[in-house]
């Protein structure tokens, strides 16, 4: 069944692209829907040539096609807690996000929309969204499903990792987050992780309660 999955995405992938860039015979131009991608046919191949090399690995475990960048992610956290330097991690991530902090802070001085504060420190980061598929958006307030307990399953029997999702969830989610908020000028309320791994995060005025969800 997998594999006729990935053929039939392989086939209407090249379907796709040949109808971009297909011109019958005669003086006419064809016109096609627009993709917004066109001169980018090459780079649309290539990356989906990745994500059919991704799901067709699962001879270990089912790997993900954001499998690459969690496993880039726990290691920078396995390395900073093995040396007690989780607080320079975080330091370093709001250090190298300085000026889009920077422009966040300055509109939200400006025009007090949390949704904006939201959209700038998660929507719009491919960090964020090439980690997270599916996030769940609400006026100021994200939530989603944490993505790290299958790569920890397996990183963690082989020793890779020791840590658990809650202990990643509190560096990744909840410490860089509220840092990120503390330039900004902005309160966040960060949920616990869940039984079931859900996540929520909500921006709220300064000073506003801390009522969770």
């Amino acid at each position: 069944m997998k594999k006729t999955t990935i053929t039939l995405f392989a086939c209407a992938a090249l379907m796709a692209s040949s109808l971009a860039v297909a011109e019958p015979s005669g003086d006419k131009q064809f016109q096609g829907a627009s993709s917004g991608l066109e001169g980018r046919e090459h780079e649309l191949g290539m990356a989906i040539s990745v994500v059919l090399k991704t799901m067709h690995e699962d001879e270990s475990y089912v790997h993900e096609l954001n499998d690459a960048l969690v496993k880039a992610l726990l290691s920078q956290m396995q390395f900073a807690k093995d040396r007690g330097m989780i607080d320079d991690l975080i330091a370093h991530e709001v250090e190298t996000l300085q000026p889009l902090l920077k422009r966040i802070r300055s509109h939200y001085e400006r025009t007090g929309d949390l949704e904006m504060v939201m959209v700038g420190m998660i929507d719009r980061t491919s960090c964020h969204y090439q980690l997270i598929f599916e996030t769940e958006s609400k006026p100021g307030y994200r939530a989603w499903q944490s993505p790290w307990s299958r790569v920890l399953t397996q990183t963690r029997r082989l020793g890779q990792h020791d840590m658990t999702e809650a202990e990643v969830h509190d560096i990744w989610v909840r410490q860089r987050l509220q840092a990120y908020a503390n330039v900004i000028g902005v309160g966040l309320e960060v949920s616990e992780l869940g039984d079931d791994g859900r996540v929520w995060v909500r921006a709220v005025e300064r000073d506003a309660g801390t009522a969770g969800q």
